[in-house]
């Protein structure tokens, strides 16, 4: 199989992941979207996986353009690393609307296809701390969406919120009977 080939499969992941992602997000209750329940509200979550995607569709981390709407030191969760806290002094201020982050998702989409070839499948990830090639970067980044989807379901599925079908790829799942 060609790379082109395997960028378009990678970027029908990317979508699909992001589909999930996009279905979560808007069954979030308003309530729920910036509430102290948890140790990161919801939106941050989001923002941070999607922030982290942008991130790693680049070259490298001297080539990150941040979003046009980004809020300084939200893509950080907090935790006991000093690359899991935003930067010193910097303290995170407001949140992004559910709005907000559906633009993000579809700039993102919007992108896909040409940077998933942008770097060679088999070069380097080109971020020091992820020793290993472009394609396994692109895997991790995907399975980085789908955990943090997954715990944004699990936090709707215990409010009693339901209807999440799989995406087996780019394309929309049809609901489940």
């Amino acid at each position: 199989m060609d790379n082109k080939s395997i960028a378009a499969i990678l970027a029908s992941q990317y979508q699909a992941t992001l589909g999930t992602l996009r279905q979560a997000i808007e069954k979030v209750l308003p309530e729920q979207w910036n509430d102290q329940e948890y140790h990161n509200p919801t939106w941050q979550i989001a923002y941070h996986v999607l922030w982290s995607v942008k991130f790693y569709l680049g070259a490298d981390p001297e080539s990150y353009t941040p979003w046009e709407n980004a809020i300084e030191g939200a893509e950080s969760l907090g935790g006991s690393q000093s690359w899991e806290n935003p930067d010193a002094g910097v303290k995170v201020e407001g949140y992004h609307t559910k709005e907000d982050l559906l633009a993000f998702i579809t700039d993102i989409e919007n992108s896909l296809p040409t940077a998933v070839e942008a770097i060679p499948l088999d070069g380097a990830s080109g971020f020091e701390w992820y020793p290993y090639t472009r394609l396994e970067l692109h895997i991790n980044t995907i399975r980085h969406i789908q955990h943090h989807s997954a715990q944004i379901i699990e936090r709707l599925k215990s409010k009693g919120i339901s209807g999440f079908p799989w995406w087996a790829d780019k394309n929309q799942p049809q609901e489940w009977a």
